[in-house]
């Protein structure tokens, strides 16, 4: 009997329980997202200019980023914000060797940068956040990569998300790629930014379940960043702050309106090392740091954040780790068919990211529907990046690798408390 006649053969519930890892595991997933998005879609309304007296302090940190200052910078200064909400543009050089500090200066004398800190040694992203915080006026901090750039209106939105609550601790921006035509690796993030971000991090906020306002653009009310004592210095420190806020009782919110782009990896050696920093952090923040949301007896126990942490944990880190099993389970039952089987899922998770794709490009214009036609290299790179978040998890699991990352410098990990 040949692959079609087989699956031809089989009934509904035969169909899910061979294909279980995609239909009990990411199916709902879908389905949920699609319905939380579809409901976000039809409640937004229009928002109005911010009538507020707050003011913003842009924090941009950051090591060799001299080519890339003046761009951002000037995307600032370009920003539709009144005179009222005076910004502030504080620049921190982490230990560069590129010039960034002459850069930053001649802008200060420009008029384009408020404050220039120069660390003569590099301390990582994290220790630079915090050291450009001690030097912030406004009311609401706006931490920002140097390799971003924004919409005019970006900040102004932003502003009027806590103009609105006075609950809200942090809001987390819509990210795009800005270099999506430079590979076809590019591109295939820039259709991942589309389905996570404009439309993950949708559907999360929607469900109250945010987690994570991303570092490349993400704005925080100063009180609430004080009050949780900044950020942490190891790696995952985006997730780290939101979560810590979260606890801290603060909302967290996405602001979809408020758009930026963000520069990616162009090469899949520099995907899979970043990629692998990132889901190290899987296992350090949600494994590790923040296993006392589960537990009820806590002061600051909260169900939203025990749903925000299972989302994680169950469609990234257990998802990953049923990855093999199902693959090793289609081998043992199916012998060699396995292999056609496996062809099989593989066109499944095509059709899936052709309606998430959809999905993202109805709720964002800007996605064009012509990046469809690298669908079935993004669901190939997709299936690689899983084999690397597994790869990640044990080495975390197992060697705490992410204490050995050269994304923060090793004299300043040594010193960061281990969790």
């Amino acid at each position: 009997m040949n692959a079609v006649a087989f699956l031809g053969s089989l009934d509904f519930v035969s169909l899910v329980l061979l294909f279980w890892y995609t239909t009990l595991l990411e199916v709902p997933r879908y389905l949920i997202g699609a319905i939380a998005a579809g409901i976000a879609a039809l409640s937004e309304r229009p928002r109005q200019p911010p009538d507020t007296n707050l003011t913003l302090s842009v924090i941009l940190a950051g090591h060799n980023e001299a080519q890339s200052l003046r761009a951002c910078v000037s995307g600032l200064a370009e920003q539709t914000l009144s005179d009222r909400n005076r910004l502030q543009v504080v620049v921190v050089d982490d230990g560069s060797t590129d010039g960034m500090a002459d850069v930053a200066h001649d802008l200060r004398g420009e008029g384009l940068v408020d404050e220039v800190i120069r660390v003569r040694h590099r301390g990582g992203k994290s220790a630079a956040v915090n050291l450009g915080l001690g030097a912030c006026t406004g009311d609401i901090i706006v931490i920002a990569d140097i390799d971003t750039s924004f919409d005019r209106d970006a900040l102004a939105v932003m502003l009027g998300y806590f103009a609105a609550d006075p609950r809200l601790g942090a809001v987390g921006g819509d990210l795009g790629v800005r270099n999506e035509c430079a590979s076809l690796v590019t591109r295939c993030q820039a259709i991942e930014y589309g389905i996570s971000v404009s439309l993950g991090r949708r559907v999360a906020d929607a469900l109250g379940i945010l987690s994570m306002v991303s570092g490349a653009f993400g704005a925080f009310r100063r009180s609430a960043i004080e009050g949780v004592g900044g950020q942490d210095v190891e790696v995952g420190e985006d997730a780290d702050l939101t979560m810590k806020l979260r606890r801290a009782g603060w909302r967290i919110q996405f602001a979809p309106e408020a758009r930026a782009l963000t520069q990616v990896p162009e090469t899949v050696p520099a995907l899979i090392a970043q990629r692998l920093r990132w889901d190290r952090g899987i296992v350090t923040i949600w494994f590790r740091k923040y296993r006392a949301v589960f537990d009820p007896r806590q002061s600051t126990f909260r169900a939203f954040d025990v749903l925000a942490s299972l989302d994680v944990l169950i469609f990234q880190f257990l998802l990953s780790l049923a990855f093999p099993v199902y693959l090793v389970w289609l081998w043992w039952h199916f012998g060699a068919f396995a292999l056609t089987l496996i062809g099989a899922t593989i066109v499944g998770y095509l059709i899936i990211d052709l309606v998430a794709v959809i999905a993202a490009a109805a709720v964002r214009v800007e996605r064009p529907l012509s990046m469809t036609i690298y669908l079935p290299l993004y669901t190939l790179l997709q299936l690689l990046l899983r084999v690397v978040r597994l790869i990640a998890i044990f080495q975390e699991l197992i060697f705490r690798a992410s204490y050995r990352d050269p994304y923060v410098p090793a004299r300043v990990m040594r010193r960061a408390v281990r969790v």
